[in-house]
């Protein structure tokens, strides 16, 4: 016998963009974990000058909650995750030299090169899996985009002669504790142990007349040309 109905409402995450609900499923992802340089990057943090000056805590209570960080992502395109995998045993590969061989590939022909190429011609000549195979393929897997963005001090300041390491000053919204900051404090703190920025500056929104923020989704945007026809280019410069 049915002995009552009555609707609950409950918290379920949905899809920031579209709003839709979020399916979980268990699947083979690729980890870095952050447990293991923690230390050091709780001293980076506190070698850094932060504005405003809540900043500091505001990143140390991100890094000290933070979870190994899942760095792929099964994406159509993207920056790839350089592993190989043997054919006849499943093994995975990605050593000092194929990932030598990977960016050598890349920094002659940027990162499509290895949507181009079989994995026989872009691992060394003669690679051989240790059960004896030769035959291999390619990982398929994408990078978090905060992984390579939070490389980018490695991939900009110390690959031109005319900018120098660390950089004077980072500068982003407040979202950047979660992505561009983070991102680029642990991948400095893991390679170089220490912080990729002397200084950190949080800058404001641009919201709208109630203090919003603005979202083509949300249908509460103003168009730049709207504001520089009654204020000026000035004020959207400031």
């Amino acid at each position: 016998h049915l002995l009552g109905v009555q609707h609950i409402t409950h918290q379920y995450p949905h899809c920031w963009r579209c709003h839709n609900p979020i399916i979980f499923r268990a699947t083979e992802q690729w980890f870095c974990s952050v447990d293991a340089f923690k230390e050091d990057v709780y001293k980076a943090i506190d070698s850094v000058s932060w504005f405003p000056g809540w900043g500091h805590d505001r990143m140390m209570g991100m890094v000290r909650d933070r979870k190994d960080w899942c760095i792929s992502r099964q994406r159509t395109w993207g920056v790839p995750i350089p592993a190989f995998y043997c054919k006849k045993c499943g093994k995975y590969h990605i050593t000092d030299e194929t990932i030598k061989a990977v960016s050598d590939l890349f920094r002659k022909e940027g990162s499509d090169a290895w949507f181009k190429y079989e994995a026989s011609e872009i691992l060394p000549e003669g690679f051989t899996c240790e059960c004896g195979s030769t035959e291999f393929e390619k990982d398929r897997d994408t990078m978090d985009v905060w992984f390579d963005s939070g490389s980018t001090h490695l991939a900009v300041l110390e690959e031109r002669p005319e900018l120098s390491w660390p950089a004077d000053l980072y500068m982003e919204g407040a979202d950047q504790y979660r992505g561009w900051f983070q991102s680029s404090l642990l991948t400095s703190v893991a390679t170089r142990g220490t912080a990729p920025y002397r200084n950190v500056l949080t800058h404001g929104w641009v919201v709208d007349g109630e203090g919003k923020q603005m979202h083509k989704s949300a249908g509460n945007g103003v168009e730049p040309e709207e504001i520089i026809k009654d204020f000026g280019a000035d004020i959207v410069r400031l």
